[in-house]
């Protein structure tokens, strides 16, 4: 997918406007999905749960319209002009807004585009009129359990439903965004 020999340098973080762009995000998305897989390959139960409950495979379809205005946002890293990250925020029905889909390539992680897509996320949500974020992530993922921590976002009562049996693998955070 992308090359690891690819120069380091600090990425550009760009708002995904043009379908080029959301497909860069569905491909992120998709390597995502993947990456999920092989971190549950003992529980690939969970992973196909998860997704299935929520209808990824109609979401792949719909990107711009459940993550681009008015719903939301999409936020690009771009690196040399190779999209290295991505991530995104939808409303929610009680008027906050959720995290969604935060990502950054295998071959790009350690290096802070996680954060600064994170942080890009929370400035463009503030920026929408938003007064608080939500997630949720699995329990296994820990470093992006740190990254959200390490931003601020504390552990939430649940906001969202999920079949009774994925709930112990779920931890759901929120950050007030004033």
């Amino acid at each position: 997918m992308w090359s690891s020999t690819l120069p380091r340098q600090l990425p550009e973080i760009v708002t995904a406007t043009t379908p080029s762009d959301y497909a860069a995000f569905a491909e992120l998305v998709r390597a995502y999905i993947d990456w999920c897989r092989a971190r549950y390959h003992d529980d690939t139960w969970f992973v196909e749960t998860v997704f299935g409950h929520q209808s990824l495979d109609d979401e792949l379809t719909r990107l711009a319209e459940r993550y681009g205005p008015p719903q939301g946002k999409t936020v690009l890293a771009t690196c040399e002009g190779v999209v290295c990250g991505a991530g995104a925020y939808r409303r929610l029905a009680d008027g906050s807004c959720e995290m969604k889909r935060l990502f950054v390539d295998p071959a790009f992680q350690g290096q802070g585009i996680g954060r600064r897509l994170g942080e890009a996320l929370l400035q463009a949500a503030k920026d929408d009129g938003f007064t608080l974020m939500r997630l949720d992530t699995a329990n296994r993922l820990t470093e992006a359990i740190r990254l959200y921590t390490a931003m601020g976002f504390t552990e939430c009562a649940p906001y969202c439903t999920y079949p009774s049996e994925l709930m112990p693998y779920l931890i759901f955070m929120e950050l007030p965004l004033s």
